[in-house]
């Protein structure tokens, strides 16, 4: 199981998938459009580079606007949806200039190619018994590295679960 390229807040996942009809696991296919589009968003925070994303969904029925921003090789959604300028300009020949278009400016793709990315898996919520000493355990070392708990048991599963499968290859 490779590292996945995308993170996204879950909570603002459900109100866009609310306000736009477009959850962020889907809007991570827009990235896998092999003719995507990228664009730097000129309105926003001067803390840190937003960019748009415009590519196809999975079913290839539709253009995705995808805001993300990009940092140290993850892709972190925060907007998503089909936005009609982001159709106009993907069917358009595009010409790239240092003259921006709006609210952005379109830039060379920096972005790791399709065949590069890892997409996140969709997670299905649980409910899990531990013992207190574990929990406590798991949010000490969450703390030390500035994580969520659960992500760190999320990970622990994953990586014994990939480990499992890797030995019933061998022994089969």
């Amino acid at each position: 199981m490779s590292k996945s390229n995308f993170e996204w807040d879950e909570a603002k996942n459900i109100e866009n998938r609310r306000k736009h009809g477009v959850s962020f696991n889907e809007a991570q296919f827009a990235f896998m459009d092999e003719k995507r589009v990228i664009a730097k968003g000129l309105a926003h925070s001067q803390k840190e580079e937003r960019y748009y994303c415009f590519g196809l969904n999975q079913d290839k029925t539709g253009i995705l606007t995808v805001r993300f921003t990009y940092r140290t090789g993850c892709i972190r959604i925060f907007g998503a949806g089909y936005w009609r300028k982001g159709k106009k300009l993907m069917s358009k020949q595009i010409l790239y200039s240092d003259e921006p278009i709006g609210e952005f400016k379109l830039v060379t793709d920096f972005l790791p190619s399709p065949s590069e990315l890892a997409l996140k898996n969709k997670n299905t919520k649980i409910t899990i018994s531990l013992s207190s000493e574990s929990l406590s355990y798991f949010k000490d070392v969450a703390e030390k590295h500035h994580m969520q708990y659960q992500k760190i048991i999320r990970q622990l599963l994953d990586e014994y679960v990939e480990n499992q499968k890797k030995m019933s290859k061998k022994s089969s």
